[in-house]
């Protein structure tokens, strides 16, 4: 066992890059466990949309290794790691400082890795966490792209009628192809369709994460649409939107290279890529048709555009 801190920092420009084969069906991963000396991380500014007060990984990196992700550390540069790091003692941990907390906030769960990827099958780190959050009765939201949540269903019953909880799923296309290439290890659209289904039929708040909307391969008003429209009809209570982050774009621009090689240079306008002051965000022209598009046909549907507050 070892102590580690855990580390959030964006991509440099000057990292190499490891590219994804997606047509390997089986990543080998290691799992080592380590010990953290602190669960919750506090928020200090809340948002419009995602108004948590504590996020909190059980796990470090993510096996779901998809091209666009920002988050996580990084093994010589690549954000696909060979390694998953579990913090073995989180649930204890987590306890002692919900123990002591005076105002227990919304704890955000999986702020930078999926909490249900496929190590926790083995290690069930995030089944225990919603032990104890049930316990405390402590509001908690969460965000996932594997239907292994529905093994949960019941404990995040209980736990929806002591407090408050809310699930996000992540779903940024329908298209099964695109979607093998976007998350390669990935549960595919289908079964996350399942899983919104399954939690709206019992009584959850359920919504989804479209994001990153990708320019030029999932921007299109046919695929904001169709998937907007699909998540509604399985019960989604709102959508959550946004632009892919450039703070990942040297290895999503491999991806481009590999596979659209025909966008690399709207990409290199988009965002600046050629100048010294690269921005995280498109261009403020794109950005206004793309969330005009997106909140019209959230309209249409009538459904919210943020995680409706618990009080």
């Amino acid at each position: 066992m070892l102590f580690i801190k855990f580390l959030y920092s964006s991509i440099s420009q000057k990292q190499i890059i490891l590219r994804i084969n997606v047509e390997v069906d089986v990543m080998k991963v290691n799992y080592v466990e380590v010990r953290c000396r602190k669960a919750l991380d506090r928020v200090d500014i809340i948002g419009t949309r995602l108004w948590t007060r504590h996020c909190f990984d059980p796990y470090i990196n993510c096996e779901f290794s998809c091209v666009y992700c920002d988050s996580g550390v990084k093994e010589n540069g690549c954000r696909a790691a060979s390694n998953v790091y579990v913090k073995s003692n989180a649930a204890n941990v987590l306890e002692k400082e919900l123990r002591s907390l005076k105002m227990r906030g919304v704890v955000n769960l999986g702020a930078a890795t999926d909490i249900y990827q496929p190590v926790e099958k083995k290690y069930c780190i995030t089944r225990r966490i919603l032990f104890i959050l049930q316990k405390y009765a402590c509001p908690f939201a969460l965000g996932t792209k594997s239907d292994l949540i529905l093994r949960d269903l019941e404990i995040i019953l209980d736990a929806s009628k002591k407090s408050w909880c809310c699930i996000s799923v992540s779903i940024t296309t329908l298209d099964k192809y695109l979607a093998r290439l976007l998350e390669p290890y990935a549960p595919p659209p289908e079964r996350r369709l399942e899983v919104i289904k399954k939690l709206s039929e019992s009584g959850i708040m359920v919504g989804v994460w479209i994001t990153p909307i990708i320019p030029y391969i999932t921007d299109s008003q046919e695929n904001l649409s169709e998937v907007i429209e699909t998540v509604v009809e399985n019960g989604a209570k709102f959508i959550l939107g946004g632009a892919l982050d450039a703070r990942n774009i040297n290895r999503f621009r491999d991806f481009l290279i590999k596979n659209y090689p025909e966008l690399v240079h709207k990409y290199n306008a988009l965002y600046y890529l050629k100048q010294k002051n690269v921005r995280y965000y498109p261009q403020d022209g794109y950005l206004f048709r793309l969330y005009k598009n997106f909140i019209t046909i959230c309209h249409r549907k009538n459904v919210k555009k943020y995680i409706p507050h618990f009080y």
